[in-house]
Order: C-alpha cells, then structure tokens, then sequence
C-alpha cells in the first residue's frame, strides 16, 4: 500500500481553504479523539460497534511506522451499503482511502467519500487502515472508518499520535 498517507504536500493548502466552520468541526473531532486516554499499538485488536453520533475507538502512539492497521467492526445485523476510511491530518488536512488502498485529497463532504468495499464477513468488518510508514504525516492524526446503511453513516475515530515507538 505504500505509505499510509503519502502524497506531495501541496495537497494540504486545499484544506485551508475550507470554510471556518468546518475548519473548527475538524479540529474538535480531532481534540475529542485526543482526549481518550493514549494506549501504545503496532496493531489495534478489539471488535467495535460505530454509531451514527461517532464512537472513539481509542488513542495509539506511533513512532511512524504502523504495522498492519485494521479496525474489525460488528454491524449488528446491519445491511452494509459501503464502506470508507478517511483522515484528519494535524487538525485541518482532509484525506480518504480508496478502494485500492492510495489516500486521495477530500473535501470533508460525507457525500465524496469513495466507497472502500471492504467486505461483511461473520457479520463483521475489518478495515485495512494503513501497513507502514507514516512519519511525513505523524504529527497528530485522526482515522476514521465507517459504513453506510439504510441511508445513515455509522463511524468510530480512532487516533494516532506521535511516539517513541514504531
């Protein structure tokens, strides 16, 4: 997949000009995943349920290098329509997953995320996040996975932020 964020940096004026409010919105989500108690993690282990008001799914420290990141998520008997994975990058740079595993510029629309189609197995779902360096983009990163169902986004964030170990 290569690194998990990486792309040239010109990319990340697009999110400056994102109004004000929005702005702000990114940068709450990203203090509300900050304040979850910090937990060190080559790998995040643990079945989660996301909710359409957002869940945290914890806090893990990287020294830049992620080591096969998946979130394994129970629907619930849910009928899943899509998936997505996308990124808050330091409060303000917005990026997606595609399916084909590159991270892409996003405009923070729920509308654009591109459909990840990672698929319900034993009505769960594990999300391929990221297998390797991040350390161009270690400086505070919120994840966010998702799926959309009936009509209704449901989403956990899970945050990554910079550490001693790799």
């Amino acid at each position: 997949m290569g690194s998990l964020l990486g792309f040239p940096r010109q990319f990340g004026l697009a999110a400056a000009s994102l109004p004000y409010v929005r702005r702000l919105a990114v940068l709450a989500v990203a203090a509300l995943v900050v304040a979850v108690p910090l937990r060190v993690a080559t790998a995040f282990d643990g079945v989660h349920v996301l909710d359409a008001v957002g869940v945290r799914l914890g806090v893990i420290e990287s020294g830049g290098t992620l080591d096969d990141l998946r979130v394994t998520v129970n629907v619930g008997g849910d009928s899943v329509e899509a998936t997505h994975v996308w990124a808050v990058l330091g409060g303000s740079e917005l990026r997606q997953r595609t399916n084909n595993g590159y991270w892409i510029p996003w405009s923070g629309d729920k509308a654009d995320l591109v459909d990840n189609r990672f698929a319900v197995n034993d009505g769960a779902v594990v999300f391929k996040v990221a297998d390797g360096s991040i350390a161009a983009d270690n400086q505070g990163i919120t994840i966010v996975v998702g799926y959309r169902t009936g009509g209704v986004l449901k989403y956990g964030m899970l945050g990554i932020v910079p550490g001693g170990g790799s």
